[in-house]
C-alpha cells in the first residue's frame, strides 16, 4: 500500500489534522508558506515547520512550481538553490527539485525548452542536496508517455533514489493516461527507486497505480470542502453531498445515526451544530480528510 500524504496549506492555514487523527505525512505548499505574514514566516523559519506547528510525521515541502503555480509571478522565478535552502530551513524531510511543469497550451518549442530546464535543474538539485546533507526528490515531467519515460531515463542515469511524477493534475480525469505514465516511469526506474505521485490521488487512479508507487498526496478532501461538499463513502467509491442543499440536514442526520465510528459521529454532529460558515468549512475539511484517509487505508489493506 502506498503512503498517503495530505496536501496542506499554511496561508490561509489549513486545520492541524494531526491533532485529531494520525497523519502519515503532509506535502506543504511552499508558496503558501511564503504568503504568511512576515512575523509568522520568521518564526516558522527559526523554529522549523514541525516544531512550530506541532507536527511529528513526514514533511515534504514542495517547490511551488506545480501547474497551479506555474504563472505565479516572482515566486516562480526564485533560483533553485533558494528554493531548496528554504525547504531545508523549514525542515522538509526531503528536498524537492524546482521543476517546470508543462501547461496545456504550450507549443512544441516551449515544451522542449522547459524539458531541458528540468534536466539541468535535476542534476544541480542532487549536488545542492549533497552539499546540504539532505535527500532530494527529482520530479519527472512530460506531456506524453514517451517524454515522461525520456525524463525518467535521464534521472536514472543521474543515480536518483527518490522521484516524483508531476504535471498530471490537468489529466487526472484520464485514468488510462495516468496509469500508462506511472507504469512506464516505474519500468524505467526499477523497483529500487522510490516513486511519488503528485496531486492526482483520487480513488479511481489509486486503484490502478497503487502497485507502482510508494507514496501519493491528495488535495481532494480540501477541494471538496471548499465547494461546501462532504465526501461520503458509498458502494466502494466517494460520493459528494452538497451541504448547502435543503436535504443536507436530514442526510447528515442519517449519517450520524448510521455510523459506528465515534469520531466520525462527533464531527458530523459538530457540522450540524456549527454556528458560523467558517467553523463549518473547517469541520468539513477535517471530516473529508479523515473519511478519505480512513476508507483509502481500508481499501488497500484488504
Amino acid at each position: 500500500m502506498p503512503r498517503l500524504f495530505i496536501t496542506w496549506y499554511a496561508e490561509p492555514e489549513d486545520p492541524h489534522y494531526w491533532r485529531f487523527f494520525p497523519v502519515d505525512g503532509i506535502v506543504v505548499s511552499l508558496k503558501s508558506v511564503l504568503s504568511m505574514p512576515r512575523w509568522k514566516l520568521s518564526r516558522v523559519l527559526l523554529d522549523g515547520f514541525k516544531r512550530y506547528f506541532g507536527f511529528g510525521g513526514t514533511l515534504i515541502v514542495d517547490s511551488f512550481t506545480t501547474w497551479l503555480h506555474a504563472r505565479a509571478g516572482f515566486l516562480a522565478d526564485l533560483p533553485q538553490y533558494h528554493v531548496l535552502y528554504l525547504q531545508h530551513l523549514l525542515g522538509s524531510d526531503v528536498l524537492v527539485q524546482k521543476d517546470y511543469p508543462f501547461i496545456e497550451d504550450m507549443d512544441r518549442e516551449g515544451r522542449e525548452r522547459m524539458f531541458k530546464r528540468n534536466l539541468v535543474n535535476a542534476e544541480a538539485a542532487l549536488k545542492i542536496g549533497e552539499r546540504l546533507g539532505r535527500e532530494v526528490m527529482l520530479v519527472v515531467q512530460g506531456w506524453d508517455v514517451k517524454s515522461y519515460a525520456k525524463c525518467a531515463k535521464f534521472y536514472r542515469r543521474l543515480g536518483a533514489k527518490y522521484v516524483g511524477i508531476g504535471s498530471l493534475v490537468p489529466r487526472s480525469n484520464d485514468v488510462e493516461f495516468v496509469e500508462r505514465v506511472v507504469k512506464e516511469v516505474r519500468a524505467v526506474l526499477g523497483r529500487s527507486v522510490r516513486l511519488h505521485l503528485f496531486g492526482v490521488a483520487n480513488i479511481d487512479i489509486l486503484r490502478r497505480v497503487a502497485k507502482y508507487v510508494d507514496s501519493v498526496d491528495v488535495s481532494t478532501p480540501t477541494l471538496a470542502a471548499a465547494k461546501k461538499e462532504m465526501m461520503v463513502w458509498e458502494g466502494g467509491r466517494f460520493a459528494r453531498l452538497k451541504t448547502t442543499s435543503l436535504t443536507s440536514v436530514s442526510s447528515l442526520g442519517q449519517l450520524v445515526e448510521g455510523t459506528a465510528d465515534a469520531f466520525e459521529r462527533e464531527l458530523l454532529t459538530k457540522i450540524l451544530d456549527a454556528k458560523t460558515m467558517s467553523d463549518k468549512n473547517r469541520l468539513l475539511m477535517i471530516y473529508n480528510t479523515y473519511i478519505f484517509q480512513k476508507y483509502v487505508n481500508m481499501l488497500f489493506m484488504k
